[in-house]
């Protein structure tokens, strides 16, 4: 059995290479990982602050208090990604305080348009519930390519932060069925 030295040169330059560019993508992800831990961070040392001036209200009972308070210079942003490849982000949320805009950064795999079905009933429907708790709330299509594919979302007017929650997890359940 012989062996070609130029055969295996390639190969192991193309194996290197390989490894190179997962390894660039891992550590792309592990600082957006650490941007978000450091938000976290940010946020948990901010409410351990104002529990501390409100020593008389344990954790719990203050955040049920300010949880119907509107909310007020806060920037917060959320990931989604895709559950086949987990490199690739489908849905970046960009939260204000008033307005949530949705990024889909792979439309051609989200394949969201804005007259669909699954549209209507993945994305609004759901939603709707959210109109009671704010009455002025509206979901406006932010943007769409030239195949009619939704790239942004804005949801407008938009001040409860446990709302964003409710429509992380929508929009994390429209992932889990298209993609």
């Amino acid at each position: 059995m012989s062996f070609d030295k130029k055969k295996l040169i390639s190969k192991l330059v193309e194996l290197k290479n390989d490894l190179f560019q997962l390894t660039e993508k891992r550590f792309a992800h592990i600082e957006l990982l650490q941007g978000e831990i450091q938000h976290l961070e940010k946020r948990m040392k901010e409410i351990d602050y104002l529990i501390g001036i409100n020593n008389v209200l344990d954790a719990e009972s203050f955040l049920k208090q300010m949880q119907d308070e509107q909310i007020e210079n806060i920037e917060e942003t959320r990931t989604i990604f895709s559950p086949k490849k987990k490199d690739t982000v489908l849905v970046k949320m960009k939260y204000d305080g008033k307005k949530l805009e949705i990024i889909f950064p792979h439309p051609e795999i989200v394949k969201l348009k804005q007259q669909s079905s699954i549209y209507i009933e993945q994305v609004l429907q759901p939603l709707f519930p959210l109109k009671e708790k704010e009455k002025d709330l509206e979901v406006v299509v932010g943007g769409q390519n030239d195949l009619g594919l939704v790239t942004n979302l804005l949801i407008n007017n938009l001040y409860k932060i446990e709302n964003i929650d409710v429509i992380y997890q929508v929009f994390k359940e429209l992932i889990d069925r298209v993609a």
